[in-house]
């Protein structure tokens, strides 16, 4: 039963089944059903096979749903399959109900099981780890099927598919394949090229992107070779993917342009070739139509297939996007599930224009509610706020106050006991160390170094950040904190040279430096005449800095100058002047010269004559043309 099934219904996901012969089987099967049969149980079973085997997996729920009083009676013979609708249409609540009944052990409790008593759960447990990895819980799903690979010895499983399945969890989360038993690269050319893509998606996720594409280029080869269509589109487009994390955007640009050609429009291949395409197209967020943009990425068709052909993580990724589109097209952000959604939802909310307020005023407001959030809580969407007003703060140099948040949240974190351990508080402290540097604040990267020696480690999970710390340690010459700390991660990074390089390097021990300046004389060979080198750099600093001394002196003299006459017209006999305050003008021993007295202005004494000048308030006196007129005699 359970090599028959599984390797039909569960190994095989892709494999569809003649779409006649399963369309007769399933109509024969409803037949009988209505019109009665001695075995309603295996009848179900079947019609549920017939529908698998079609990929109509919601008819196959509404037929559990119209025969709900033989699913309750003989439910348990078709388990299975009950178990398989559910995960294709992620069902989480019924999933995990029928899961708990099925296997109410826990699984680390399974792990210490042989192969034969485990085998009754067998098919199970392929459905649960394809169900941990569509919703993210990678751990689970490498467990389980690093636990099916390693406990194969009758042969029950094909090899090949388990070899490829024990990889999938290691394409998003590589750090767990330190226990890995099989090879991680097939060691012949003629291996499969399921094997060789997942291994080219470990390298990648490694950040080795010219041994992704070399065993991308080889899959691509062998897929052309047999044929399938569905498996020569998505090598293709982890090689348009591969190229664009090189740089070589002519090469993405030519694997997308052919993917969007021979492609169906409505196809998952399609939707997300149309996506990465619009990576390469410069936005505005004032002159694009960003409305016409939504409708030709065709979001709805995104929505609706969701469930189907994407994991949970590569769903937030595709949501993302189309979240900050609406959030620059001014469209109304609904809160849902995601700390993104929540986050550019409270953002939405609190600033009027995302598009035309200035961002001191961005920065300020979400500065202030970021503030009150920390003080309430620091989990759900709190870390997505501060993270955000962070970023606004970066952007007007406001640098003390981001310092200032940052640390805010870290310490109300580190009162909080549940944060900690999921270290979602760790990309804050990234934000803090560029921050020190740039501001130059070596005391507070002390602080912070010493406040994260006191956590507690979870590795592997998080080994990128704690080799992160290690490297911060050695810039602040903490080399024995930061040997530590690297000897610890080696038990999870074998091949790393940068790590390796400081922990075999002796010339970074300061001991050994001491040991090798100890004898040497200074004194004696200073007055050997013996002169340091110096770099350029070092003599343009000295040159700058005696024609800044030379500037100082000049000040100087010009001071003492200026303080000598003050001294020498300065008697302790005679009092200040209590109107030394006062406008020159205003005070009353002021007296203006006589070439003056005609210039006065307001604020000023003004004598009798000058205010006469003044005044327009007299009659006009008469011209001299009239004065020179003689009267006319009568």
């Amino acid at each position: 039963m359970v090599k028959d099934n599984l390797t039909r219904l569960l190994s095989q996901l892709n494999v569809h089944s003649a779409q006649g012969e399963s369309s007769k089987v399933q109509q024969t099967c409803v037949e009988l059903l209505e019109n009665g049969c001695s075995e309603p149980g295996s009848i179900l079973k079947n019609l549920l096979v017939s529908i698998i085997q079609q990929d109509a997996y919601q008819l196959g729920l509404d037929m559990l749903q119209n025969y709900k009083h033989i699913d309750e009676k003989f439910g348990s013979e078709f388990a299975l399959e009950k178990l398989y609708i559910f995960y294709k249409l992620n069902k989480l609540k019924e999933f995990q109900e029928l899961y708990a009944t099925l296997n109410p052990a826990n699984i680390e409790t399974i792990f210490k099981q042989n192969e034969n008593q485990t085998r009754p759960l067998r098919g199970i447990l392929h459905v649960r780890a394809q169900f941990c990895y569509k919703n993210g819980l990678y751990d689970e799903a490498f467990k389980i099927y690093h636990y099916l690979a390693t406990h194969n010895e009758q042969g029950v499983d094909d090899e090949l598919e388990l070899a490829c399945n024990v990889r999938a969890p290691l394409t998003v989360t590589p750090e767990l394949g330190s226990n890995l038993k099989l090879p991680l690269a097939p060691e012949e050319e003629s291996s499969s090229y399921d094997l060789m893509f997942n291994d080219s998606m470990i390298q990648c996720s490694l950040g080795r992107h010219d041994e992704s594409l070399e065993l991308l280029k080889k899959a691509y080869e062998l897929a052309k070779q047999e044929g399938n269509e569905s498996d020569i589109d998505a090598i293709q487009l982890q090689l348009a993917y591969v190229c664009q994390l090189k740089g070589d955007k002519v090469s993405c640009k030519q694997h997308l342009t052919d993917l969007l050609n021979r492609s169906d429009p409505n196809s998952p291949i399609n939707l997300l070739a149309k996506n990465n395409l619009g990576v390469f197209q410069d936005f505005s967020k004032y002159t694009t139509n960003l409305n016409l943009i939504l409708r030709e990425l065709n979001i709805e068709n995104f929505t609706a297939i969701d469930q189907k052909h994407f994991t949970k993580q590569q769903w937030f990724l595709l949501h993302n996007n189309f979240l900050f589109l609406h959030l620059f097209n001014n469209n109304n952000i609904q809160p849902k599930s995601t700390i993104v959604s929540r986050t550019l939802s409270n953002y939405r909310n609190l600033v009027e224009d995302i598009n035309l307020e200035t961002y001191s005023t961005q920065a300020k407001k979400t500065y202030h509610h970021a503030i009150t959030m920390i003080k309430s809580t620091v989990e759900g969407s709190t870390i997505g706020f501060v993270l955000l007003a962070i970023q606004l703060l970066v952007v007007q140099k406001e640098w003390d106050n981001a310092i200032r948040l940052g640390e805010m949240f870290l310490n109300k974190c580190w009162e909080n006991s549940v944060i900690v351990p999921s270290g979602k508080h760790h990309v804050v402290c990234y934000i803090l160390f560029l921050l020190y540097g740039t501001t130059a604040r070596g005391h507070s990267k002390t602080i912070l170094l010493q406040k994260l020696a006191n956590e507690t480690k979870v590795l592997p999970r998080d080994v990128e950040f704690w080799k992160h710390v290690s490297f911060q340690y050695l810039e602040c010459g903490d080399l024995k904190n930061s040997r530590k700390l690297l000897k610890q991660l080696t038990g999870y990074i074998h091949d790393d040279e940068v790590i390796h390089q400081v922990l075999a390097d002796d010339d970074l021990n300061v001991e050994n430096g001491y040991e090798i300046t100890s004898g040497i004389d200074v004194a004696a060979l200073v007055e050997a005449g013996v002169t340091p080198l110096e770099i350029n750099r070092v003599k343009k600093d000295t040159r700058s800095n005696k024609i800044q001394k030379k500037r100082l002196d000049i000040r100087k003299k010009r001071r003492a100058q200026k303080a000598k006459k003050l001294l020498a017209t300065r008697t302790v006999t005679r009092s200040l002047d209590p109107e030394r305050w006062l406008p020159l003008k205003d005070r009353s021993t002021y007296r203006p010269k006589k070439k003056q007295q005609g210039k006065q202005t307001q604020g000023g004494a003004m004598n009798k004559k000058a205010e006469q000048s003044l005044d327009i308030s007299k009659k006009l006196k008469k011209s001299n043309a009239s004065k020179g007129k003689k009267k006319s005699r009568k």
